[in-house]
């Protein structure tokens, strides 16, 4: 059997503190007040809302993130008005400047502020990216640098709390794992620990009629295995479904992420699962032909039968073997995409050439058979 190896108004006279919606249990939920507003006589600026992220190559854990400041910069003068990320900046409460962060998603959805012309009355909204503590205090500060002494404005600058900012990265990994229990387990139960994580946040992905699928492709798959018996497809939907109920059972799976952004993820799912490979298919034949010695006279009947007792023997023998990893499968597993579309994310289940990732993926969930 073959293995194929994310207050309007008001002249600021002081620091406004600046108050969202906090987000818990990876829900996401919109702000019930208005976003923080604040201005001088030429520029209005607001932070529209804020969503964690977390950029590709880099690591995050419950303390730290990378904030994605949606900022929204508003020109009151009659003069154009020149806007940069250089004319933010990010402060702790001991005043330690935090530097914006450059960075970009793999399909170029996600862009951070660089520069803007606004004219009069006119206005963009764009991201900064921070790292940060998930629960500190900090000050984001705006100031042009273009301006000359004689039209210098007084700066800007706004109160905010990271706490109360989304972190949609468990849920979208609860969403995740709750893919593979149902497609690759056959699994119509929603672990409780996924559903608190996930929240609100929903899969787009037909889950039904993908766990169909799945199985049908290992039904078929599996019955290319066999060359000289014709198995029924009561027999092979027995040995898939035992694969599925072992790697149930006592499979593993872990995950981590590439990369995450507000719309956009790619998540490593690491599967250790039972392949076919490693069952003991030898003891089988042994075992028939000791049981069916000077029984045959023809070499015909006699791989017919043996590969009919090594179908019957197979679930037994698939409960028995241990978990393993694919050889072929990179130390961090195999990526997976997912993509929000109309408040639901949709993990990339399509057969194309260029989501070869996810078919190696599929495969190994059956226990390495091939399409």
């Amino acid at each position: 059997m073959k293995k194929q190896r994310v207050l309007a108004g008001l002249i600021l006279l002081s620091s406004l503190l600046f108050t969202f919606t906090a987000c818990s249990g990876g829900e996401t939920k919109k702000a019930e007040k208005k976003a923080s507003t604040a201005q001088t006589s030429k520029v209005e600026l607001s932070v529209e809302g804020g969503n964690y992220i977390i950029p590709d190559g880099e690591k995050v854990d419950d303390e730290t993130g990378f904030l994605a400041l949606e900022v929204k910069v508003k020109n009151k003068s009659k003069d154009k008005l020149e806007v940069s990320s250089n004319d933010f900046a990010l402060y702790d409460k001991e005043g330690k400047k935090v530097s914006s962060e450059h960075v970009y998603d793999s399909n170029d959805h996600f862009k951070v502020m660089s520069s803007e012309s606004l004219s009069e009355d006119k206005s963009f909204t764009s991201p900064l990216v921070f790292e940060v503590e998930k629960a500190g205090e900090y000050e984001l500060h705006y100031k042009p640098t273009y301006y000359s002494d004689e039209e210098q404005d007084d700066g800007i600058e706004l109160k905010l709390n990271t706490k109360e900012y989304t972190d949609d990265t468990k849920a979208v990994e609860a969403l995740t794992n709750q893919y593979v229990t149902a497609v690759f387990y056959g699994s119509d139960e929603v672990k409780e620990a996924d559903k608190k994580a996930a929240g609100k946040l929903t899969l787009a992905n037909d889950l039904e009629q993908e766990q169909k699928t799945f199985k049908e492709e290992g039904v078929k798959a599996l019955k290319e295995s066999f060359s000289n018996y014709e198995p029924s497809t009561a027999e092979l939907e027995k040995v898939i479904t035992q694969l599925q109920n072992t790697n149930k059972e006592k499979g593993q799976v872990t995950y981590s992420f590439k990369e995450f952004f507000p719309t956009s993820a790619v998540v490593y799912v690491r599967p250790e699962v039972v392949l076919l490979d490693d069952v003991d298919t030898k003891a089988i034949t042994e075992k028939f032909v000791e049981e069916n010695k000077g029984k045959y006279t023809d070499y015909t009947s006699v791989r017919r039968d043996a590969e009919k007792y090594l179908l019957q023997e197979l679930p037994a023998k698939i409960n028995e073997t241990p978990i393993n990893t694919d050889d072929n499968m990179s130390g961090e597993g195999y990526q997976v995409k997912l993509e929000k579309k109309d408040d639901k994310w949709e993990l990339n289940s399509s057969n194309e050439s260029r989501n070869y990732y996810f078919q190696s993926m599929k495969e190994t969930f059956r226990g390495g058979l091939n399409d």
